[in-house]
């Protein structure tokens, strides 16, 4: 008999953008890479995306939010943790 793994702590952040603005990364070196919409990029990492009034707040395990703070970081959005 396995032991059930122990759940991840989650966090959230919250943003002030469209779900369906697109990410596109603001690096130099990078030229500009498209990584998709908010809502797709978050559904990529298994990110739970909840409307609120006023702003969007996006709560998942610690090491996918990182994941996707690191991509909303290089697409200079900005983001609060909640």
């Amino acid at each position: 008999m396995s032991t059930p793994l122990p759940k991840l702590p989650e966090l959230s952040v919250r943003i002030n953008v469209s779900p369906s603005a697109i990410l596109i990364d603001r690096r130099v070196q990078t030229k500009g890479i498209v990584f998709g919409t908010i809502s797709g990029v978050a559904k990529q990492y298994g990110i739970k995306l909840t409307q609120e009034v006023g702003f969007i707040k996006l709560t998942g395990p610690k090491s996918r939010l990182q994941i996707f703070v690191e991509k909303l970081h290089f697409a200079r959005v900005p983001y609060t943790p909640i």
